[in-house]
């Protein structure tokens, strides 16, 4: 894994301060590279085309298949930045490209798994860090640039640099095998990863996230509390945490291209941590006031039945002819 010093990282958590990532993107000197699922935030697309135009290098590769189509928002984004003179290219190389990723200048990486769309910045619940390190930075343009050509990668000779479909499996059994409380925010926890067995041997040392499933009995037992609006894909296990777009299914680890790193922090660590369990308590708060409610309507509903029938009986009994 990577060992970063904490004045290396920063985190941007949204929708609490996800503009960050603009604020970091802005201040591009010579290039940007980006790599999307979707890339529909205007703001975003704006500041793209702002330093296109203004001579610094654009790069931007998104996913060539997108679940439902790719949107006309998309296409009238790709419009304005090929028409700045930025460089564009949709990769269909793979089931779909889910990275999200920014490079700027060759020394800063952006990744995580806020997509660059309306309500990945404005709505949804996911974590990026800010990763100022040339040597990684140099890493990520390599395979962003490959993607963009469309041609193929088969190896990542940097540790903690996570990969799909080359790495992506290993690097995160690895993770979940270290000691350890664990602590996980995954959008999609899905059997078809094989990694349930790896969660469970944390036992009752887990504070576990996500939301969605394909076996809720499983993901129960395990201890999941299920996140609306939560695309976040972070583990910390000790001092070490993973940050990056690659879901707990199948098709994310084998099929997708998906980009992620693994560093070794304890401060990071800690505020990953603490934005986790801030997720976990609210929505299992939430849970609870639902249920509370659920069972306080149920009981409201038994005395108005077992009200109405008093009625219904009295009415009927008052209603008896008396016997003379």
């Amino acid at each position: 894994y990577v060992p970063i010093n904490s004045s290396q990282v920063s985190i941007a958590v949204s929708p609490v301060n996800s503009t960050y990532i603009l604020n970091v993107i802005s201040g591009a000197r010579c290039c940007v590279y980006v790599e999307a699922y979707e890339l529909t935030y205007q703001p975003l697309v704006n500041e793209l085309v702002n330093l296109a135009q203004g001579g610094i290098g654009v790069y931007v590769v998104l996913s060539g298949n997108v679940y439902g189509g790719i949107p006309e928002s998309e296409y009238s984004a790709v419009n304005e930045l090929v028409s700045s003179g930025a460089h564009v290219s949709f990769n269909y190389n793979y089931d779909y490209v889910h990275s999200k990723v920014f490079v700027i200048d060759n020394e800063t990486v952006i990744i995580g798994s806020i997509n660059p769309t309306y309500y990945g910045f404005e709505n949804d619940l996911g974590i990026d860090l800010v990763i100022r390190n040339s040597s990684i930075a140099q890493v990520f343009t390599e395979v962003i640039l490959t993607d963009y050509r469309n041609e193929s990668i088969t190896w990542i000779n940097y540790p903690g640099i996570v990969v799909s479909p080359i790495n992506s499996m290993e690097y995160l059994e690895d993770l979940l095998n270290q000691p350890g409380t664990l602590y996980m925010a995954f959008e999609e926890l899905y059997p078809s990863s094989g990694m349930y067995n790896l969660i469970a041997m944390h036992g009752d040392r887990i504070v576990l996230v996500g939301q969605y499933s394909e076996n809720e009995e499983a993901i129960n037992e395990l201890g999941a509390v299920m996140v609306s609006n939560l695309t976040a894909k972070a583990i910390v296990v000790g001092n070490y945490v993973y940050v990056g777009s690659v879901n707990l299914d199948y098709t994310s680890l084998h099929n997708n291209r998906e980009l992620g790193i693994i560093i070794e922090n304890p401060q990071v660590a800690q505020e990953v941590t603490i934005v986790m369990q801030q997720w976990y308590g609210e929505s299992k708060l939430r849970n609870q006031q639902v249920t509370h409610q659920i069972n306080y309507t149920s009981t409201q509903a038994l005395l108005l039945l077992i009200l109405l029938v008093l009625v219904i009986y009295m009415l009927r009994y008052s209603r008896r002819p008396k016997r003379r």
